[in-house]
């Protein structure tokens, strides 16, 4: 039954979901946001694999280094690496954070920056100065090592292993000790988690009748860059148009997929994207579509029970390719969806990306997160997303979507 009704979701949900998911390359969630300083986006952004045109202070030149050259190998962009040669450029900025989360320190910890201002100092990431680098460089190969040797190379030990968010390493288990927890005995399967997840939300011919979905709020960022904080307005139209529109003291933010063409547009300035950026701003807009999972259950492992908060949810995997792997936690009562856990293989470390949907209410018949948080190691990343109306079946004219060649007036 499960089956079928996947198979025959219509209009919206069928035909956007497919054009979102035209790729299973690990992409980045964290670039629904929007908005960044000068500086954090010189300095910052050329490691991170986002369209950096997007946002308001980021320069052409750094923009064009992310479309074109994002899985370079990193000694092929930068000096003095030594032992994460042939890491994709396209992992750098997130594998760095995930370090830095691990041992509960900032990037100059290791790394040298002139001047006073955090995001506005002038990094030389390539020195040796900092004899905390040096060590850094003897854990890494430490923790490759482990994983060569002892698990075929899979990534099982990582900085965080050992370190927990403390440069000092954990080497006693709490006190008092706790008992084992037993294996969780009679588990739904994944096919009887995703008709309940259907039926919660609504049942997916009930979300197919929508042809547009609009959605007004506000997005928040966790972290202490002024101005980075902007009205929200997301609109999507069958079969296969997506608008973000994000206004902030410092001007207006777009974000448009209109069928095969998907672009960015920032004050005056607008240009179409391609490969690894097009794909991931298809990714983003899956997010915000009333059904959120579309892959078969016949593909899906259920792993156990997880609790999020204190609400107790059912876990279920699904092994995307070798390199990437999604965990989705269904509310064990409810139904709904309240996470999705993606983990991209590196070879450091998995990097996660997580989705948390929350605050679910009925619009028209169907039930829709009025909060959208998105995270990922990178702590000024974290962006929540708290929508105050969501409206269907609005009037909205096919040129909202298509790509600006002029001001916006």
């Amino acid at each position: 039954m499960t089956s079928k009704l996947t198979c025959s979701i219509t209009s919206f949900v069928c035909a956007f979901s497919a054009a979102l998911c035209v790729s299973l390359r690990p992409l980045r969630v964290t670039g629904i946001s929007t908005q960044r300083t000068q500086r954090y986006a010189e300095d910052a952004e050329k490691s991170a694999p986002l369209p950096g045109f997007l946002y308001k202070a980021a320069s052409a030149s750094t923009f064009a280094v992310q479309v074109q050259n994002p899985d370079q190998p990193i000694e092929q962009t930068r000096k003095n690496i030594q032992v994460l040669k042939g890491l994709p450029e396209s992992q750098l900025f997130l594998l760095m954070n995930f370090m830095a989360a691990s041992i509960g320190v900032k990037c100059d910890y290791c790394h040298v920056r002139k001047g006073e201002k955090y995001f506005d100092g002038n990094w030389v990431w390539e020195s040796d100065e900092k004899p905390q680098k040096l060590i850094g460089r003897r854990m890494i190969k430490m923790a490759l090592e482990i994983n060569r040797t002892n698990f075929g190379g899979e990534t099982f030990v990582t900085c965080y292993t050992c370190h927990r968010g403390s440069t000092v390493i954990k080497s006693l288990p709490p006190l008092p000790p706790h008992e084992p927890i037993p294996p969780t005995a009679g588990l739904p399967t994944a096919e009887q988690i995703l008709a309940k997840y259907f039926a919660a939300v609504g049942g997916q011919e009930a979300a197919a009748k929508f042809k547009t979905t609009v959605m007004k709020g506000t997005v928040e960022f966790e972290n202490r860059l002024e101005g980075r904080n902007a009205q929200l307005e997301v609109t999507l139209k069958a079969p296969d148009k997506y608008l973000v529109t994000q206004t902030s003291p410092q001007g207006v933010s777009v974000i448009g997929v209109d069928g095969e063409t998907v672009w960015v547009g920032n004050g005056n300035r607008s240009r179409m994207l391609s490969g690894y950026t097009s794909e991931w701003v298809r990714r983003t807009a899956v997010f915000y579509a009333p059904i959120k999972v579309i892959e078969q259950p016949t593909q899906m492992k259920v792993m156990g029970t997880e609790k999020i908060g204190d609400r107790e949810t059912y876990v279920v995997s699904l092994v995307v390719n070798p390199d990437v792997t999604k965990r989705f936690f269904f509310d064990t009562q409810t139904g709904l969806l309240l996470r999705q856990l993606t983990t991209t293989r590196t070879m450091l470390a998995p990097l996660p990306e997580q989705v948390d949907f929350d605050d679910y209410r009925d619009v028209d018949g169907i039930k829709l997160p009025f909060m959208i948080r998105s995270s990922n190691t990178a702590t000024y990343d974290t962006a929540t997303r708290r929508f105050t109306e969501i409206k269907h079946n609005l009037t909205v004219d096919d040129k909202a979507f298509n790509l600006k060649t002029s001001p916006p007036q």
